[in-house]
């Protein structure tokens, strides 16, 4: 069905793009009305927006020709509001509720759902305050079309490059056509984030795990109508999952420290659930009998006793009645190997194999990134591999090959 669709252009060099994704849509039969901030018309010109879209390029907040109405006029004229590219200082004002251009007056005064494409370097995307914005505006219903990985325009590779055209006019229709529901119904246990065992009263040991890929996971099912009951490790940094308008009841979350608190937890919620799903980095080991005090410095070397801790996915498994299970493997070598191996000792139906970092080095997947990539093996012998991607779109494959 035509819809009608605002599209506002931020400052980035990917703002040329935005030509393409004009043409595909109105090819398609819908309206478009361009919005350009200032920066945006250092990068691409009005002529050719709006002789692709058939409508003037809408950018002055005052001056001739603009009525006292016009931002209330296209707020009220849109079934969706886009912004694409979204740069850092964009995606700021939406989070904030500025309004000093057309653009975000535009966007304050909008009812209609917003998509946001964001495109910057690496490290701008990277930074918590701009991580803080998007979730932000997540919280608030705001989609996002997660940035690519590749050579961006300073000549560096990593997370930031604008989404594909085609994604973007993807999830332009997406968005029109309403949030999937085919997990309606659904009840998920979801097991994410690192765990803890303590040394003494002050220290501990854990690993490098933030949850992300778990968040992920949860809201992916949460948006497309499921229930999760969420058992979360927690430590400095972890993420948690952010509901979607209208869902936050479908979410119940429990946080713990220890593998036993999460076996505990996870247990519990196992008669309620038709799957799980094991993304946790549960520690293999924890201190045998930790000092109820602080332990002092000396000058000798001190051994900890380790002992093994409990085996969180397997005490699952073993509970399970009937029960399918995703399991999550984190390797820094051989990763198909280990992650075949896994899905057969623990004799689960899925496993997702992914490489992490060896000490030393750095890795677009695993840990404390926001991309992941690997190999999905099923109990029949499928194996799927996926490129590095976004983990809030891996999330959105992984429960496309399962559901």
């Amino acid at each position: 069905m035509a819809s009608n669709i605002l599209i506002a252009v931020s400052g980035s060099i990917s703002a040329y793009k935005i030509a393409d994704v004009v043409s595909e849509l109105t090819k398609q039969g819908h309206s478009v009305q361009c919005l350009a901030t200032p920066s945006a018309l250092q990068f691409v010109t009005p002529l050719v927006l709006e002789t692709l879209s058939g409508r003037p390029v809408r950018s002055a907040l005052f001056g001739p020709g603009v009525t006292g109405t016009e931002h209330i006029d296209l707020a009220r004229w849109a079934d969706l509001f886009v912004v694409a590219p979204a740069t850092a200082n964009t995606m700021a004002k939406l989070a904030l509720g500025l309004a000093d251009d057309l653009m975000s007056t535009v966007a304050l005064a909008t009812q209609a759902p917003i998509l946001i494409a964001p495109a910057m370097n690496t490290v701008m995307w990277d930074n918590p305050v701009v991580q803080q914005h998007a979730a932000t505006l997540a919280g608030r219903g705001a989609q996002f079309i997660a940035p690519a990985s590749g050579v961006l325009a300073c000549g560096e590779v990593g997370m930031g490059k604008l989404a594909p055209v085609d994604t973007i006019v993807a999830a332009i229709n997406d968005a029109l056509a309403g949030p999937r529901q085919d997990l309606a119904g659904t009840t998920v246990l979801i097991t994410a984030g690192p765990t803890t065992s303590p040394i003494d009263a002050v220290r501990y040991i854990t690993n490098h795990s933030t949850g992300r890929m778990g968040a992920a996971m949860a809201e992916q099912a949460l948006c497309r109508g499921a229930s999760v009951r969420y058992v979360l490790g927690i430590d400095k940094g972890v993420v948690r999952p952010i509901p979607p308008p209208q869902a936050a009841e479908r979410l119940t979350l429990v946080e713990v420290h220890t593998a036993e608190q999460m076996a505990a937890a996870a247990l519990a919620f196992l008669p309620q659930v038709d799957g799980v799903i094991a993304t946790a980095a549960v520690l293999d080991y924890r201190v045998a009998t930790p000092a109820s005090n602080k332990l002092k410095r000396v000058s000798q070397a001190m051994a900890l006793d380790m002992v093994p801790s409990v085996d969180v996915l397997k005490a699952l498994k073993q509970a399970a009645t009937g029960q399918w299970f995703l399991g999550f493997a984190a390797e820094t070598d051989d990763v198909e190997g280990n992650g075949l191996g896994k899905l057969q000792s623990k004799d689960l139906d899925f496993l997702f194999a992914n490489r992490v970092a060896a000490t030393g080095q750095t890795s677009s997947t695993g840990f404390s990134v926001s991309t992941n990539g690997g190999v999905l093996f099923a109990r029949s012998g499928q194996a799927t591999a996926l490129p590095v991607m976004s983990k809030s779109d891996l999330a959105g494959r992984l429960w496309d090959l399962i559901k």
